[in-house]
């Protein structure tokens, strides 16, 4: 008989598989408290840092547990090693068959009836009719209808936004389509599976329909959420409102095209329903540019919507209004068309309840970006949606990822989803020796971050430390801005390659990186986690700020003031701890194997001038600390 145990052990089937097999024991403890979680129902919460052996750790006894299990990812690099790698593995090696399934989020799929209606429509004519012919072509054959089979297609590319399904354009079981669409058939597979993987950003859009009555997941008694440091942003996104311009251009072009598209021969509203149609478009165009600010979010407060807001929202109100009625006369005629009603009926209802702010839980807010404006309403928090909409819906709840906890314990993470129950917790170290492996130089000067030499001091600073491990480094920034005067400065001077996020897609990037070990890459937020380079393409991590999240940004300012209202310390109790976790995952991108060695460089003066540095330090890796560049040069010439 198979078991947890005998599966990890050094005659098992793992050995068997691997060859070289190692044992581990933090792998085997974690495993061992799942299988016993999900015998027993509960919540589990475990840390297992870099090396542990987490998935194969969870997987083992939620392919031999017998019940289904829904498996929640953070990023989608993870969700397909899952799927088709470990999944792979793991089903050999033990000899077993289960049946498993690979979930994405729907704007992944292509919806055929979007498709139909686009190759119809004028506006395919604006596309190179090869690419339009490639697609038509490709969506006859494909069997799942992923774009990731579409390997020469950008990620940004516009063409797929013309045919993609999404929440808003599916129809569902009336769409003439249906028997055949690949959402549909992906969903009917994960129904039937035993173990299905999706990620975080599926996972709540399925509580988030199961809240209005639907569903998108099986019924399911386990959950486990690996990267589970993510939840509270995703869940905090899904459960927002948001309406833009473009959703309400995109919903008014669908529903003209799906009218053109049923070649009605008896239409007296048409010449209404296109001059309204434009109408709504360019009211719209007018309302958000009023709203219009400096790129990013901010607080969108009652006094910041006057008399002129309200005019151009009643107008559009009105204007959207008309426009459904117009698509209502049609109804029964085609689906596609009764949809579009109601998507123009939705937008209506989201914008009033952004622009009324009758919900003192959530936060409103203006979303500025180069094409586009999106105004939105956010809930303060999300710990009462989490705790009835999961804990208290499922059996077992097991929470794993590298960054759990704070100073040694799991209450910030327990904190901001609202975990009042009882617990099993689980803190087990990566199993490297960063003693021997790395260091931590945090240079003694005393210039602060927010001074303006701090920058100049900063590119000095990078210049002596990629000079010293020549190249074979990320620098990870806290904002677009610092991003980019690095990497003009460094860009001058530096002999090998150095590469910027953005400037090409990450994978590209990564795959360039790797290409040359004198590269460095310069990044922002995408590149601090889900990143994986071991041995010495990657030996030097630089920090430039510690990670704290923008005062400015409306949710965080929403929180803030919620905490300080009820008499608590925001900044130790929400802020330190937040930033703590993102500045550990940045930490974790340097040792990935046991012979690893590497240097993380952290250039915020704040960590030893404020007192609250020590709650950092605490929550990091136990690496010796350096202040002198000499010293520490001396380190790596006598080590790496």
């Amino acid at each position: 008989m198979i078991t947890v145990k005998n599966t990890f052990a050094k005659d098992g089937p793992l050995a068997k598989k691997l060859g070289r097999y190692e044992k581990r024991d933090s792998q085997i403890r974690l495993a061992n408290a799942v299988e016993r979680v999900m015998e027993m129902g509960g919540v589990l919460l475990g840390e297992a840092g870099t090396g542990t052996g987490k998935t194969l750790a969870y997987l083992v006894p939620a392919i031999l547990n017998g019940n289904r299990v829904v498996v929640s990812t953070g990023t989608r690099n993870l969700q397909e090693q899952i799927f088709f790698r470990d999944l792979e593995f793991l089903m050999d090696a033990l000899g077993l068959t289960i049946r498993t399934a690979y979930l994405k989020g729907q704007e992944n799929y292509l919806c055929k009836t979007r498709l139909n209606t686009f190759v119809h429509s004028p506006k395919s004519l604006s596309y190179a009719s090869k690419d339009v012919a490639k697609l038509t072509r490709w969506a006859n054959l494909s069997d799942t209808g992923d774009r990731m089979e579409l390997d020469e297609m950008s990620d940004d590319d516009p063409i797929w936004r013309e045919v993609n399904s999404t929440r808003e354009t599916r129809i569902g079981a009336r769409c003439p389509f249906f028997d055949e669409c690949f959402v549909t058939r992906a969903r009917r597979e994960a129904m039937v599976a035993d173990l299905v993987v999706v990620n975080h950003h599926l996972y709540f859009a399925d509580l988030a329909t199961r809240m209005q009555g639907g569903a998108i997941l099986p019924s399911h008694e386990t959950v486990i959420f690996d990267e589970a440091h993510l939840i509270e942003d995703i869940a905090t996104e899904f459960f927002s409102t948001k309406v833009s311009s473009l959703r309400t251009e995109r919903a008014i072009s669908d529903a003209l095209a799906a009218v053109g598209a049923a070649a009605l021969r008896d239409d007296p509203y048409a010449n209404d329903r296109a001059r309204l149609g434009k109408q709504a478009i360019d009211l719209a165009a007018t309302l958000f540019d009023l709203f219009r600010g400096p790129l990013g979010r901010a607080n969108l407060e009652s006094d910041r919507i006057d008399a002129a807001h309200r005019q151009y929202y009643h107008r559009l109100d009105s204007a959207l209004e008309a426009f459904e009625m117009t698509l209502k006369t049609l109804e029964g005629c085609e689906e596609s068309v009764d949809h579009c009603a109601h998507r123009i009926g939705a937008i209506r209802n989201d914008l009033g309840e952004i622009l009324e702010h009758n919900d003192h839980r959530f936060v409103y807010w203006a979303d500025t970006r180069r094409r586009s404006v999106i105004l939105g309403a956010s809930p303060i928090e999300v710990a009462d949606y989490f705790r009835n909409e999961v804990l208290f819906k499922r059996e077992t709840v097991i929470f794993c990822s590298a960054t759990l906890s704070t100073e040694g314990d799991f209450e910030f993470f327990k904190s901001r989803l609202g975990i009042d129950v009882e617990t099993e917790e689980l803190l087990l170290d990566a199993p490297f020796n960063y003693p021997k492996q790395a260091r931590l130089y945090i240079p003694n000067h005393r210039i602060d971050p927010r001074d303006e030499r701090f920058t100049a001091n900063a590119c000095h600073e990078i210049k002596q430390l990629i000079s010293l491990t020549d190249g074979g480094a990320f620098i990870l920034c806290t904002s677009f801005k610092n991003m980019n005067a690095i990497y003009a400065d460094i860009s001058e001077s530096w002999h090998g390659p150095v590469l910027k996020q953005g400037d090409a897609p990450k994978f590209s990037l990564i795959e360039q990186f790797i290409s040359d070990p004198s590269s460095v890459l310069v990044a922002t937020t995408s590149f601090w986690q889900g990143v994986d380079i071991p041995g010495h393409h990657l030996r030097l991590v630089i920090i430039d700020k510690l990670p704290f999240s923008s005062p400015s940004d409306p949710v965080v300012s929403a929180r803030v003031a919620h905490l300080t209202e009820q008499n608590r310390n925001a900044f130790m109790e929400y802020q330190v701890p937040q930033a703590a976790i993102t500045l550990k995952q940045g930490f974790g991108r340097l040792i990935r194997t046991a012979a690893d060695r590497g240097i993380v460089a952290i250039l915020d003066s704040r960590l030893h001038t404020k007192r609250y540095a020590q709650s950092f330090i605490r929550s990091l890796p136990n690496a010796p600390v350096i202040e002198q560049f000499a010293q520490l040069k001396q380190w790596w010439v006598s080590n790496v």
